[in-house]
């Protein structure tokens, strides 16, 4: 991770002031040094895994998807390589070692949830290039903004909805310089107000002092004074309310965040021909966790870092006084005069933000009517004008979820960025009498090859490669019968396990690579103790958000950790306490609400791999 940073005068928080990426400059990526380590343990795993593999019988067609998968997992874990081309061993690996043909394997690399990826990474550059996220962001603070508890609140909020919508990297790279302008605000009427004097008691024994304390106002050699612990210590819970509002935020859509396009993507290619979960299901079902977590690690945060301010305000003592003699309530008049001052520099709402509002909203309802219980969706009644039917008597449905958010993305390409109507109805060529092709539009080909994460579409294709693999060898049978004595126990118990390991994995690697390992080995689990796949599935990759101890778990964890302010202890001693919490309300989840709306109380006959008997399956076992 690079990045530009620049050292405040007055405090010396760090603040990011922009976020840049080594392939936006090919020149400086091509001198990049790689530590000496990295190279030779790459070729020292490369050079075991095909020696080893290479010696085993030809029968053995488990033990050599095994090494492959291990070489990859080991050079995930420790990022010997970078993620993207750690990716493509298993499309180098496979064929040699007589898995899959590199036909097979290549054609893993690029599919529908590929599709749906990148055209949400269209939509969401798109809203970050005309600055919608910001004006959202900025608006919910300035309704929120006053007192500790509610400016928490508001940051957790702001995070927690953007980041459904948007990568949760760059959700929190936004959030953060807007969250370090606040906690500037308050240090500098602090010092105004004279809150951060520092009170030094005395010894009443010692002689000659009448008093036992006395107040000491201590001056920098630049004019500026300390900050309070009391001060520092609301600025950590304030920080780290960005990055818990981003991981949860992720959980709540489907493209939120990849681990859940990876239960797709693995759901599929394991059980073809059965419907997997579409947005709509995963949105009714996921919505509601995603909420109590973040309420949860809300509260979480205000008990540890602002406790006096949270009581207050759930016990109805939170002042809304704007008279101005409380030096609380001008402190708070003066954040939320801030907050609102930076809103107003925004202006109105400019053509390609309302373009990009209607756009977005357009999206999400479309999603969420695409198929629908009791009547038809827009999608089925366009399958009833095709007229295919399935084997099952439906209708065969033709446009998803990744047809309508590709749409949309072409027509970023096409929609300009600057109204052509400003004039009046009457289309008016641009200022400057430039042609129209040379109108920008509301998304161009360099903001996408800058901005895009290849890495994620690759490391998907190596998950989707590495599901293959192990079904074509049989690997995944085998680790299912490894585990066929978990038959009896409480399903509840092994939810448990698996969503503690999961959120532990997490937290040394990145969650797209730990859910692409994790998920074949849950699929040969749930059909040894023969539960439904998608329980177990859907708390593992629920369980891949939960990392939240550690700067280098995720994007959002390092960038806030980037802040001065922000220590490692300070990340483990709030994390552990939100990731134990987190992983027992997704178990409970999943085992309730999740459990009875996808109707996982049974074990459905497809996804028997002994069961050669035709399955006259209906598709309600997998929607709500």
């Amino acid at each position: 991770m690079s990045g530009k940073y620049e050292e405040l005068e007055d405090n010396g928080l760090v603040r990011i002031e922009e976020e840049s990426n080594s392939r936006e400059d090919p020149e400086r990526q091509q001198y990049t040094k790689i530590p000496q380590w990295r190279t030779v343990f790459t070729l020292f795993v490369l050079l075991i895994t095909t020696v080893v593999s290479m010696n085993l019988p030809m029968e053995a067609k488990q033990g050599r998807a095994a090494c492959v998968i291990l070489a990859t997992a080991m050079l995930w874990m420790t990022e010997a390589m970078p993620l993207m081309i750690t990716a493509l061993i298993p499309a180098i690996m496979f064929p040699l070692v007589g898995i899959m043909d590199t036909k097979e394997v290549c054609a893993k690399y690029f599919n529908y949830v590929s599709m749906l990826m990148m055209g949400t990474f269209l939509v969401a550059e798109s809203v970050e290039a005309c600055g919608l996220h910001r004006r959202i962001a900025l608006k919910i603070l300035s309704l929120l903004g006053r007192g500790e508890a509610l400016l928490m609140l508001g940051a957790s909020l702001c995070t927690w909805i953007l980041s459904m919508f948007m990568s949760n990297t760059a959700t929190t790279a936004m959030m953060l310089p807007i969250v370090g302008s606040i906690v500037q605000s308050l240090r500098e009427i602090n010092q105004t107000l004279g809150e951060n004097l520092l009170t030094v008691h005395f010894d009443k024994n010692s002689p000659g002092d009448k008093d036992n304390s006395t107040t000491v106002d201590i001056v920098r050699a630049d004019g500026s004074r300390p900050d309070t612990k009391a001060f520092k210590w609301f600025c950590k819970g304030l920080l780290l309310c960005v990055p818990y509002g981003a991981s949860i935020g992720g959980i709540a859509t489907l493209t939120g965040t990849p681990p859940n396009l990876v239960l797709k993507s693995i759901f599929e290619a394991t059980f073809p021909g059965q419907k997997s979960v579409d947005y709509q299901t995963w949105f009714t079902v996921a919505f509601p966790l995603s909420l109590i977590l973040v309420i949860a690690g809300w509260t979480l945060l205000c008990l540890i870092y602002a406790r006096s301010s949270y009581w207050n305000l759930i016990t109805g003592k939170f002042i809304w006084d704007r008279s101005g003699k409380n030096k609380e309530v001008q402190k708070w008049n003066h954040v939320n005069k801030t907050i609102r001052k930076e809103y107003k520099k925004l202006g109105s709402l400019r053509f390609p933000e309302i373009v990009l509002l209607v756009m977005v909203v357009l999206l999400i309802f479309m999603w969420l009517l695409r198929e629908l219980e009791g009547i038809d969706g827009w999608a089925e009644v366009h399958a009833k004008t095709i007229g295919k039917k399935l084997d099952n008597g439906k209708d065969k449905i033709y446009l998803k979820d990744a047809w309508v958010v590709i749409t949309l993305g072409l027509f970023l390409f096409i929609i300009p960025a600057e109204n052509p109507f400003r004039g009046g109805w009457r289309f008016k060529p641009p200022a400057g009498g430039e042609n129209f092709t040379r109108v920008k539009r509301l998304l161009d080909l360099d903001t996408v090859m800058k901005k895009t994460p290849w890495d994620v579409l690759f490391i998907l294709g190596g998950g989707y490669a590495i599901a293959a693999g192990c079904k074509d060898s049989g690997l995944s049978a085998w680790i299912g019968e490894q585990f066929s004595f978990l038959h009896n126990s409480p399903h509840v118990v092994i939810a448990l396990v698996v969503s503690s390991f999961e959120a532990v994995l997490t937290e040394i690697a990145s969650n797209t690579a730990s859910t692409t390992l994790l998920l074949p080995v849950l699929v040969s689990l749930s059909q040894a103790i023969r539960v439904h796949p998608l329980y177990l599935m859907m708390t593992g990759t629920l369980s891949a958000s939960l990392a939240f101890c550690l700067p280098s778990a995720t994007g959002p964890n390092a960038l806030v950790f980037a802040y001065q302010e922000i220590r490692v202890i300070d990340m483990i001693r709030t994390g552990l306490v939100m990731n134990l919490m987190s992983v027992l309300i997704t178990v409970a989840a999943t085992s309730s609400w999740v459990y009875t709306m996808l109707d996982l109380s049974d074990y459905p006959c497809w996804a028997d791999p002994n069961d050669n008997i035709t399955c006259n399956f209906t598709l309600q076992a997998v929607t709500p």
